[in-house]
């Protein structure tokens, strides 16, 4: 019999595997207090568990663990990129994440998937092309294991690394209830976003998950929709998904969402110079943001390692983030939606030079062949 991923379960599974060993329910909550909350990773450490108990355990299940093959510091911001390998599977995989620090918040950016099949044009990750769902385990790992290395709890996790969250659905939801159960870490939902590209129906069932009543600790979770453009046409040269989510579909359900949860949701809106700054985008941008209570994240583009297809490879060459940020028309654009009344933000490119920033997080032949 194969061992099974202990860290694959939540709460209310542990205590099911618990009971059917014989064992009375309360050790479950022992155990996982060791696992998601003390960070042991060896079943003969658990705390408080007897010898017996831990002999069964051992005979059932194992600790995964992810092996850090590379970290990386930024020269220019405080963040940190770790490269992982997955451990205990038939085949090893590497994937990134990304610590960030400013002032007194330290984001943890958590890959949901290795690759990604949502194939946006601007992102390194979408060039890699799909290769595995991370599992719950792998998820929740990421957290824990860049708390070991850095001694740094989290203030806040963004589910933004590489992959597109919503097509991992099933070990993303229980993933944050895992890392929001207040028997282990106790994360605040209040500090965890999720981030989409927008697919029909999956915001609706998202709204409707985290506020059901198996699922408090989840309520307060925001929404981050990677809109980039209210264009459908350009959107879909971007965003190739995007041609069977169209717009108006998504909007409507981002409108359920706020009125299910009563979270602002978020617009992440990477700057294309001369292709999604026009007046008739400012005009249906103000428009959105009067839909429901929203911000608009404006990101610059950040260069990737990959060709991209016209009209955008022309975006690519210049690596130099001074360039990047002194762009008048970006902040030209940023002001005239100041000045309708709209909540913006220009969003920091922490980790560009690591290719740690929005969408240059990818894995490239020479990591994995060193």
């Amino acid at each position: 019999m194969s061992l099974k991923n202990i860290l694959n379960l939540t709460l209310p599974e542990l205590e099911t595997e618990i009971i059917s060993l014989g064992e009375p329910k309360y050790r479950a909550k022992q155990i996982f207090t060791s696992l998601h909350k003390n960070n042991i990773n060896i079943i003969e450490d658990l705390q408080g568990i007897p010898k017996s108990l831990k002999e069964k355990l051992s005979e059932k299940f194992f600790i995964a663990e992810l092996r850090l093959l590379e970290e990386s510091s930024s020269v220019s911001f405080n963040t940190k990129k770790f490269l992982f390998q997955t451990e205990r599977t038939d085949k090893e995989y590497i994937f990134e994440s990304v610590l960030i620090s400013e002032k007194e918040r330290n984001t943890i950016c958590i890959s949901t998937q290795i690759g990604c099949n949502v194939g946006c044009e601007f992102c390194a990750t979408a060039k890699m092309g799909f290769i595995k769902n991370l599992e719950p385990a792998e998820i929740i790992l990421q957290v824990y294991e860049i708390i070991r290395i850095t001694g740094i709890m989290p203030t806040n996790l963004v589910f933004m690394g590489m992959g597109e969250p919503f097509l991992n659905y099933g070990n993303l939801m229980k993933s944050l209830k895992i890392l929001t159960d207040k028997g282990g870490l106790g994360i605040s939902s209040k500090k965890i976003t999720v981030s989409t590209v927008g697919f029909t129906e999956k915001i609706k069932i998202f709204a409707d998950d985290i506020t059901s009543e198996e699922n408090l600790n989840l309520r307060k979770i925001k929404l981050a929709l990677s809109l980039h453009s209210t264009d459908n046409g350009f959107r879909e040269s971007i965003i190739p998904t995007s041609s069977k989510n169209r717009l108006s579909d998504i909007y409507e359900e981002l409108v359920y969402f706020y009125r299910k949860t009563g979270s602002k949701i978020t617009y992440e809106y990477i700057y294309f110079n001369g292709l999604n700054d026009s007046e008739n985008d400012i005009k249906r941008l103000v428009k959105l943001t009067r839909m429901v209570p929203s911000t608009i994240n404006i990101i610059p583009f950040h260069p990737i390692d990959f060709k991209l297809n016209s009209p955008l490879d022309i975006f690519n060459k210049d690596k130099d983030l001074n360039n990047l940020l002194s762009n008048k028309n970006l902040f030209q654009f940023i002001e005239k939606l100041k000045l309708s009344k709209v909540t913006v933000n220009l969003r920091s490119s922490s980790g560009v030079d690591i290719n740690a920033a929005c969408g240059q997080l990818a894995v490239i032949k020479s990591q994995v062949n060193n």
